[in-house]
């Protein structure tokens, strides 16, 4: 081996390659895995979240959602919106909050401003963020207006970051925050609009997981009927969980399909090796060594370079969770974990 590894370096990136794939697929899978259990509550805008389909909670139930603690309603919806003159419109994801939101994390906005300041009716035009996407499709600029069913709004700010918008699920176009009031001015809550309603608990400190699955328990009891949806700090993102699950399956299918095929570069990297000692290895025949002690002699070296190709697909796939943390920011407000 004092020839050096010039004659491996195939090989090396072979298995390096293969193993890096896998375990950097899985390493961002449990990184983000990790990071929406420990964001659990920012994610989902607080300890518990009822939602309800195409109508508001009745009186009954704002008092229980009441009695567990603060309580922080939103209403999400799509609808058009348009510029004044109507010479221009979009879709949007209109997301409508009250005076409590958010329970947990920060809504960033640029320039920062009071929810009063951002959302609050001046002269009867309410205010509104949205994000980049939003102002470039209208071609507009913060202090410009648009119309959402018969309400005006001005955008008083860019939409930054919205934290329990991963909890909200896969939008279809660009978001537009607004107030309740802004909502209800709208005119377009009417009696079959597609409308979700969510209400978002801020359960008292240290309150534990059994108390959370009996307060479920007992909100199945009290109102059996009610049509609600409930979800926990622990299963803030259901859906992105299950698409980094899937995600992370595919990929890992692709790394062991590519590990797969890079055997053949192993193969012939070997071959070539061994071909290169066969001098080296009739001399020790002539010595008397038997066929097994050379098998084992060459076996040892091959498994040793291995090794170092198997160490460097480690090191590189504990170091892609940082990478696809930088990458993926935008799109997965998640910390990444090592592990």
């Amino acid at each position: 081996m004092r020839g050096g590894l010039s004659g491996f370096l195939i090989f090396l990136a072979c298995i390096a390659l293969g193993v890096a794939a896998i375990g950097g697929v899985n390493s961002v899978a449990r990184a983000i895995t990790a990071g929406v259990a420990n964001e659990g509550q920012s994610l989902l805008g607080g300890d518990l979240r009822f939602q309800l389909n195409q109508r508001a909670a009745t009186q009954a139930e704002h008092v229980f959602l009441g009695g567990l603690g603060t309580v922080s309603h939103s209403a999400n919806m799509r609808s058009m919106a348009r510029l004044e003159d109507g010479s221009d419109q979009a879709l949007v994801e209109a997301k409508a909050v009250d005076g409590a939101y958010p329970l947990f994390g920060a809504l960033e906005t640029e320039p920062a401003l009071s929810k009063q300041e951002l959302f609050g009716e001046k002269s009867g035009v309410f205010g509104a963020a949205a994000p980049d996407l939003l102002f470039e499709r209208l071609n507009l600029g913060v202090g410009d207006r648009l119309k959402l069913g018969s309400a005006t709004f001005e955008l008083r700010a860019r939409l930054v970051n919205e934290p329990d918008a991963v909890s909200d699920g896969f939008g279809f176009a660009p978001r537009l925050m607004i107030s309740t009031g802004g909502l209800a001015a709208s005119g377009l809550i009417q009696p079959g609009s597609l409308v979700e309603n969510a209400y978002k608990v801020r359960l008292p400190g240290g309150t534990g997981e059994a108390r959370i699955k009996a307060i479920q328990d007992q909100a199945a009891e009290d109102f059996p009927v009610s049509g609600w949806s409930i979800r926990t700090r622990s299963n803030a993102a259901p859906a992105l969980s299950s698409n980094i699950e899937r995600f992370s399956q595919f990929l890992t299918l692709v790394g062991l399909t590519a590990l797969v095929v890079g055997g053949v570069g192993v193969a012939n990297a070997v071959r070539a090796y061994l071909d290169g000692k066969r001098g080296v290895i009739a001399t020790f025949k002539s010595l008397g060594a038997s066929g097994g002690f050379v098998f084992t002699v060459y076996l040892v070296q091959i498994l040793m370079i291995a090794a170092l190709g198997i160490m460097v697909g480690l090191v590189l796939g504990a170091l892609m969770p940082f990478a696809a943390s930088a990458v993926l920011q935008s799109v997965i407000p998640v910390p990444a974990e090592g592990g």
